[in-house]
């Protein structure tokens, strides 16, 4: 089982109403920081070695069965989205 803990992303924008933040940040900036996140997690040396198993049933989200190394595959992750 794997546990992601204390990870914070900060978003910021000009708009002065906190209620409204998600409705006018910038869709690439926010896409932009996930990358980077992805990739940071994907270094970290609490998951080199750690492998994820996806089930045949993730086939109808375009995800392949299978077992992969979990670095990889957030790193590829976050080559998908940039």
């Amino acid at each position: 089982m794997i546990s992601i803990e204390k990870i914070t992303i900060n978003i910021t924008t000009n708009s002065p109403a906190p209620d409204d933040l998600l409705d006018k940040v910038n869709h690439v900036i926010a896409r932009d920081e996930l990358v980077n996140l992805l990739r940071i997690i994907s270094e970290d040396q609490r998951f080199v070695g750690q492998t994820v198993v996806i089930p045949d049933e993730c086939g109808q989200y375009g995800f392949s069965e299978g077992e992969f190394n979990l670095s990889n595959l957030l790193y590829f992750l976050a080559d998908m989205l940039e």
